[in-house]
């Protein structure tokens, strides 16, 4: 029994630190209302948010309200996320006055005023050969099975695996703020979503608003950590 003891003891501290709480401010940002990206099975699923009135599109399920491509003549969304990625209306992505600078690291409580940005800032727009997205496991197998039939890829299907154990996922390039594709940094396998904590400034569609944001974590903050994945948190609000 004594060789016990210490096997016992060791057990109880275990579950009295897996009991222990925490007290920690309560986050009054904002979270994504669903996953977006290759998790839902669309390699091109952007839920696309108008910062000026607060309506989101596609909020239901990827491309209900604007199908990739519209986006482009539509100037009532003014930023979109696709997994962690990240679109103004503005160069490749949409025809709008969008675009975003960075403000640096931090700072997010001390940015309140239009006078603070610099004064001929240079607003980094989308472009569409800087930034990528994961494919998805079925848009990636319809793609190779499209490229074999083409000539393009020899082999079989299998000979092409959405996930390789030394690279990670299937990529491909889409249209995206390169800027703003900074604010988290994905490593793995096994995956570690990690934000920048930088502070941006987005430039609405019609070029005359201004929102900071700054993203803080891949989780919904408003639940436990590990839940929710891709309903990334954030805190987004307007200067004047």
């Amino acid at each position: 029994m004594k060789k016990l003891i210490p096997h016992i003891l060791l057990f109880a501290l275990l579950l009295t630190g897996a009991c222990t709480k925490y007290d920690a401010a309560p986050f009054t940002g904002q979270h994504l209302p669903r996953k977006s990206g290759y998790s839902t099975g669309v390699t091109f699923d952007w839920l696309y948010i108008n910062l000026r009135t607060g309506e989101y599109f596609n909020r239901e399920r990827p491309n209900k309200d604007i199908r990739e491509g519209e986006q482009k003549e539509r100037t009532d969304w003014d930023i979109a996320f696709c997994g962690y990625v990240m679109r103004t209306n503005s160069g490749t992505s949409g025809n709008g006055l969008g675009g975003a600078i960075d403000m640096g690291y931090g700072g997010y409580r001390s940015l309140t005023s239009l006078s603070q940005l610099p004064k001929n800032p240079e607003w980094v727009v989308d472009t569409d050969k800087d930034v990528s997205v994961v494919w998805s496991m079925r848009d990636w197998t319809h793609y190779v099975s499209e490229q074999i039939l083409a000539g393009n890829f020899a082999g079989k299907v299998e000979d092409y695996p959405w996930f390789d154990p030394n690279k990670g996922p299937q990529k491909t390039l889409t249209s995206a703020n390169p800027l703003l594709s900074q604010s988290m940094t994905f490593a793995g396998p096994p995956p570690v979503y990690t934000p920048s904590f930088h502070t941006y400034v987005v430039r609405t569609a019609d070029g005359e608003r201004f929102f900071k944001i700054q993203i803080i974590s891949w989780y919904d903050a408003n639940v436990q950590i590990g839940d929710e994945g891709g309903k990334i948190s954030y805190y987004c609000d307007e200067l004047k």
